[in-house]
């Protein structure tokens, strides 16, 4: 953030509101005037220098970073890559021997960059409750400050789709969360080889993984009946969400909050998602979906199996998703929180 396009703004505000993403701005904010600094959490930031929280990529990073943790966490984020043969034997060796050197300066610099930065915040909008569990895991210190869950709105796929609560689904499964490892389109991959011989008709769609490894990783594993596509102008992508049997969101690293098992739910689409993060609070289990276990691929299986056998009823996961998740209630909460932070402040 240039602070000397927002200096203005600043002198003039009540108080900042900031993402998680800007959160270095907040020591310069308090310097410029000592307004409230209001951080959103959708991410992880403020804890982790790579912003992951997932240890080794195996594991849900529940303590304080140290100059050796971030240094052993980037060695398995290696193997990882390696058994998932996105890298040689020969470049995860090389890789592993250098974060001996690259993770200390890493940490360094994000220690750095970090100091003054949560004493300058006061208060926080984590989107989840799993989100704000896992800040709070790694520094007790924020607890004592002002803090409010608010689920992000999810208003995006109503603006492309005209909702009929009877219309009739295609036989395809959705994915639309890309090639990023942490994301589990691999996990996905061995679930299909299940679901696949199970229900021959079906298709699964995977958007955003076209020409990447995990195209090259159906094709190693013979899979039949994906369709990969690039990334999809928002019309076509909701339609195509829209139609879906059932979207699937299969990541192993913790969703701070999980957008699209709640646009599914707004189309009245069942999601099947993983018990990572925030997605469990996305998701009515039977009802609007089904949770299974991050990183077991048989259970995810079972589950889209699950999903394909039963015959939801779109009307009712529409209505069971504004219960769960209103965009009207979280408005509110978010303005009678803004409303308590000024009034405290007075």
């Amino acid at each position: 953030m240039d602070m000397n396009n927002v200096k203005d703004l600043i002198e003039w505000a009540d108080i900042a509101w900031i993402t998680d993403e800007e959160y270095l701005s907040a020591p310069r904010i308090k310097q410029i005037r000592n307004i409230p600094v209001i951080a959103h959490i959708h991410s992880y930031a403020l804890i982790c220098p790579w912003w992951g929280a997932l240890y080794g990529l195996r594991e849900v990073c529940l303590k304080k970073c140290s100059l050796w943790r971030i240094t052993r966490c980037k060695q398995g984020f290696k193997r990882v890559l390696l058994e998932a043969r996105l890298l040689s034997k020969g470049e995860a060796m090389i890789r592993w021997m250098l974060d001996f050197g690259k993770g200390p300066l890493d940490y360094a610099r994000w220690r750095l960059l970090m100091r003054n930065v949560l004493d300058s915040i006061d208060a926080f909008i984590p989107v989840s409750n799993a989100l704000w569990n896992i800040h709070l895991k790694h520094t007790l210190d924020i607890k004592s400050k002002l803090s409010i869950v608010i689920y992000n709105l999810v208003i995006e796929p109503l603006k492309h789709v005209k909702i009929d609560p009877v219309e009739p689904r295609d036989n395809y499964v959705f994915y639309a969360s890309g090639a990023n490892i942490g994301k589990g389109p691999h996990l996905l991959l061995e679930a299909w080889t299940k679901v696949s011989g199970k229900f021959r008709d079906f298709k699964l769609y995977m958007i955003g993984c076209k020409n990447t490894w995990v195209e090259r990783k159906a094709r190693e594993m013979n899979l039949q009946n994906i369709i990969f596509t690039g990334k999809l102008p928002p019309r076509e992508y909701y339609h195509l969400m829209y139609k879906a049997k059932a979207v699937v969101m299969p990541s192993i690293w913790p969703e701070p909050f999980g957008r699209i098992p709640v646009e599914a739910s707004r189309l009245g689409v069942p999601a099947v998602v993983s018990s990572a993060g925030g997605l469990p609070e996305t998701v009515v289990d039977g009802i609007t979906g089904y949770m299974f276990k991050a990183g077991d691929a048989d259970d995810l299986a079972e589950k889209v199996t699950k999903v394909l056998e039963k015959n939801f009823d779109r009307k009712e996961i529409i209505k069971n998703s504004y219960e769960k998740i209103n965009p009207q209630r979280e408005a509110e909460k978010l303005i009678k929180f803004f409303e308590s932070i000024i009034s405290h402040k007075g």
